[in-house]
């Protein structure tokens, strides 16, 4: 049966920037790709993985891999449970630092769920306490335990290539998908300690924290009467799509930045998650922003495993 599009409200950028959007999008389809290139290579470690940067996303081609440059990629080591509650680890790649070749501009990016050990630690809802990387930070912040494992597994390394692309007054966006965008949120707060200017578009965001978390945020782009390093963040978000209402085992936990909405129900969750298919069109076609050739689009980006 054809895919079609049963309910849509056009997407207002409001104060968000459509371009930025493009190729925030771009790249999160590029890093969702690079996943399907570790799996098929049969799952190997950081220094076996060979990884070629490409664009699956057919929403996307007017934008090119060879006009950015990609950073060694960034791997977390983390534990979670599986179904039988045993706990285990896991070692992926999940982001990295792409530079466009033609404005200089840097993107911190991180692909969504895809693995059966993301998909688990995803749902390792129960709030944590959190450790704030700035200055002087409020006690008892708390967020989600599974993606702040996650973060956690990689927050060395993100370090690291954070000091390696410049300080004071350098530009950094940063963006993600669904557990991609916890990751980006979790960031952001590391850029920002490493004197960085912030912006973040990401997509899909499930709610990371509690509101002592998006206070502790907030006071990010603020310090006291001196405008601070944290600039803007926008959450795009399908009204159609339930991620971004999750967890909602916890009724403490909320949003940080302002939405971008629009709606295409595509009548399954993943189909209206689809970073691509869904997501990537809209962007695209904001005033129209149901796909009318949806299967067209999957049939030919295999990124539809997004599901947290």
């Amino acid at each position: 049966m054809a895919t079609t599009c049963i309910d849509a409200e056009p997407l207002d950028f409001g104060a968000s920037k459509q371009s930025t959007f493009k190729v925030c999008t771009f790249l999160v389809n590029v890093l969702s790709n690079m996943y399907l290139q570790w799996e098929k290579a049969g799952s190997h470690d950081a220094a076996d993985f060979k990884w070629t940067p490409f664009n699956a996303c057919p929403v996307t081609q007017d934008l090119k891999v060879s006009d950015f440059s990609f950073s060694s990629l960034i791997w977390s080591t983390f534990t979670y449970k599986n179904g039988l509650g045993v706990e285990k680890t896991a070692t992926e790649p999940f982001g990295c630092i792409s530079k466009s070749n033609a404005d200089g501009m840097f993107y911190l990016v991180f692909r969504g769920s895809k693995s059966v050990a993301d998909f688990l630690v995803d749902v390792e809802t129960d709030p944590v306490v959190y450790s704030a990387p700035t200055p002087n930070p409020p006690s008892g912040i708390q967020v989600e335990k599974g993606w702040y494992a996650v973060y956690n597994g990689l927050v060395d390394e993100l370090r690291d290539q954070l000091q390696q692309i410049g300080g004071a007054g350098q530009q950094l966006i940063v963006t993600g998908h669904s557990l991609g965008s916890t990751l980006a949120t979790l960031a952001v707060p590391d850029a920002v300690a490493n004197f960085l200017e912030v912006y973040q578009y990401n997509s899909a965001s499930p709610m990371v924290g509690f509101e002592s978390f998006r206070t502790y945020y907030d006071s990010l782009t603020v310090i006291g009467d001196v405008p601070g390093l944290l600039k803007d963040t926008f959450r795009l978000v399908n009204t159609a799509d339930i991620v971004p209402n999750f967890p909602w085992k916890h009724s403490g936990y909320v949003h940080v930045g302002t939405q971008v909405s629009f709606k295409a129900d595509y009548g399954s969750k993943q189909k209206t998650h689809n970073p691509c298919c869904s997501y990537a069109y809209a962007i695209y076609n904001p005033t129209a922003p149901c796909n009318p050739t949806y299967d067209d689009c999957a049939a030919n980006n295999n990124n539809t495993r997004d599901a947290l």
